[in-house]
């Protein structure tokens, strides 16, 4: 009777279901472990920790289409203020565009990144022009008080660096990327926080 029971198919289930059960806690602990203890990316930027959420906004592109929290939080997105009528602006889409396609290499990173020009000026045929360089670019708008309540919770100011600030799937706001770095630097610190992304946000995101 010993002997068979050892063979019992019900003895066996019992321990490969015990088996598998020790597997996947273990693995989870594993992971939980890396993520407690990996270390940050390393950018020649500045890391947002804890990441940050900025409050609620509406914007909308040249047509009329809405750009808000909800749309920010559905990817990566690489976003910037600046008057599109002015030099700077426009060197800030040819910055955007030229860090788009340099990390095409990373094809998860190039179809999850939005690039987005906040424009400070209404100037909806200017806008309109400019977002066909890309199906990635969205050029901005909203109403005075919106923009000022966007600028202020971004920090950015009238005559300040326009830095390229980085967010997150959620809508969280992970890094800023000086606009003295070069496309080469910027995209490698961009597929840094993207490599990165389980160590910068919240558990549970």
């Amino acid at each position: 009777m010993f002997l068979r029971s050892r063979h019992n198919p019900w003895v066996r289930l019992v321990f490969v279901l015990g088996a598998m059960g020790l597997f996947v806690l273990g693995y989870q602990w594993g992971n939980e472990y890396q993520r407690r203890h990996a270390k940050p990316p390393q950018i020649s930027g500045v890391l947002v920790r804890p990441p940050a959420a900025i409050p609620g906004f509406r914007l909308e592109d040249p047509l009329g289409r809405p750009f808000d929290q909800e749309t920010l939080a559905a990817g990566w997105t690489l976003l910037t203020v600046g008057d599109l009528s002015g030099v700077r602006g426009q060197l800030a889409i040819q910055r955007l565009i030229d860090v788009y396609n340099r990390v095409a290499v990373e094809e998860e990173l190039h179809r999850a990144l939005r690039l987005v020009l906040v424009t400070t000026t209404d100037a909806p045929n200017l806008a309109r022009d400019f977002a066909r360089l890309s199906p990635a670019l969205y050029v901005l708008r909203g109403e005075a008080a919106e923009l000022e309540r966007l600028k202020a919770a971004l920090g950015v100011g009238p005559e300040a660096e326009q830095p390229l600030f980085v967010f997150a799937p959620g809508g969280y706001l992970v890094a800023l990327l000086t606009e003295r770095s070069d496309g080469a630097g910027l995209a490698a610190d961009l597929t840094a926080l993207f490599q990165g992304v389980h160590v910068l946000l919240p558990e549970g995101t």
